[in-house]
C-alpha cells in the first residue's frame, strides 16, 4: 500500500501556486530535489511516470500524487500518449509525518477519537487533530478535483487583491478534503459516481446543445436523480455545470486566439452571442472584450 501522509491541524495546510501542464509523447515531469514545497500532481488525461525514494507510480487519468519537499523525485519513463495533469505546490506549516497505510489504519483503530478527550480540555482552549493524506490515490470525485483546481489556477490572475489571496486559501482546503476523502476509499458513492459520469459527459459534448433527456440516456440514470447528484456534489445544475464549463472554455480562447467574440461563442456552444455575452458578464463579472483587453498580456 501507498504511505500516508498525516498532519496535525492547526495550522492548515497553505497554497502557493497551481499550473496546467501538457506533455507530449516523451515528455517527462521536471526531476527535482529537496524543493521545499509538496507538489500535488493531478492526472486528467495519459500517464505520468515518476519515481521517489525508490517508489515507481504510474499516475493515470483520474489519479493523484503528492511528492514530498524533501525528497528527490523524477521522470523514469517518458510519457507513451499525451498527456494533460494539474500540478500545486503546497505548504505544510504544522508537524508532519509519513506512515506505513495499514500502521496508520492500526494505530487509529486502537485510539479512536472521543469525546472524553474534548472534555478534558481547559475553556477556550484550540483542539488540534491529525488529517491523513494517501500519497497516491485514486480520486474519488476527480471531476471535481479538477474543476478545484482549475479554479485556483484562474484566481492566480487577480493574486494581488488580498480577497482574493483568502478565497484561494478557502478553496484549497476543498481540494485537502478531496484528497483525504480518497484515502481508503473503496470507490466513490453512488451519487458521485453518477454526478462524475455527467460531468464528464458534460465535458466531452460541451458544444452540443444541451438535452437533460440525452444526458440521462447516455449514462443511463434518470434526468432528475442527475440533477440530484450533480447539485449534491457540484452545487449546480447539470445545465448550470454546463454553463459553467463553456464560459471556463471560452476564457481560454479569448486569451490563446485573436477569434471575434461571436466566433468564440460559437466555438463553445453557445447559438446566441448576445446570451454568450450577457451570461460571460454574470459570471466573470465583465464583458468579454474587456476580459480579453485585461489578460492580453497573458496571451502566448
Amino acid at each position: 500500500m501507498p504511505p500516508v501522509i498525516e498532519f496535525t491541524a492547526p495550522p492548515l495546510p497553505h497554497y502557493i501556486t497551481s499550473g496546467l501542464s501538457p506533455l507530449p509523447i516523451g515528455g517527462k515531469h521536471p526531476s527535482r530535489k529537496n524543493i521545499g514545497a509538496f507538489d500535488l500532481l493531478v492526472v486528467v488525461r495519459g500517464c505520468l511516470y515518476v519515481e521517489e525514494s525508490g517508489h515507481k507510480y504510474e499516475i493515470t487519468e483520474g489519479h493523484a500524487l503528492i511528492l514530498l519537499p524533501d525528497s528527490y523525485h523524477y521522470s523514469y519513463e517518458g510519457c507513451k500518449e499525451e498527456t494533460l495533469h494539474y500540478w500545486t505546490h503546497f505548504q505544510i506549516l504544522g508537524e508532519w509525518r509519513v506512515v506505513d497505510e495499514v500502521e496508520y489504519h492500526i494505530s487509529h483503530g486502537r485510539h479512536p477519537e472521543g469525546e472524553q478527550g474534548y472534555l478534558s480540555l481547559p475553556p477556550f482552549a484550540v483542539s488540534s487533530y491529525t488529517v491523513a493524506l494517501p500519497q497516491f490515490t485514486k480520486l474519488a470525485q476527480p471531476q471535481k478535483m479538477a474543476e478545484a483546481i482549475n479554479e485556483l489556477n484562474e484566481m492566480n490572475r487577480n493574486i494581488h487583491l488580498a480577497s482574493v489571496r483568502l478565497r484561494q486559501q478557502t478553496l484549497f482546503q476543498e481540494v485537502i478534503m478531496l484528497l483525504s476523502a480518497s484515502l481508503g476509499a473503496d470507490g466513490p458513492s453512488p451519487q458521485s459516481a453518477c454526478a462524475e459520469r455527467a460531468a464528464s459527459y458534460l465535458r466531452e459534448h460541451y458544444r452540443e446543445p444541451f438535452s437533460a433527456i440525452k444526458l440521462g440516456e447516455a449514462i443511463n440514470f434518470h434526468p432528475v436523480y442527475i440533477a440530484r447528484c450533480m447539485q449534491k456534489v457540484f452545487g449546480c445544475s447539470p445545465s448550470t455545470y454546463l454553463l459553467r464549463l463553456r464560459i471556463d472554455q471560452s476564457k481560454l480562447l479569448l486569451i490563446q486566439t485573436d477569434l471575434p467574440v461571436e466566433r468564440v461563442a460559437e466555438e463553445v456552444g453557445f447559438n446566441l452571442a448576445a446570451y454568450f455575452t450577457a451570461s460571460f458578464t454574470r459570471f466573470e463579472g465583465m464583458s468579454p472584450r474587456k476580459y480579453r483587453q485585461r489578460f492580453a498580456w497573458n496571451k502566448p
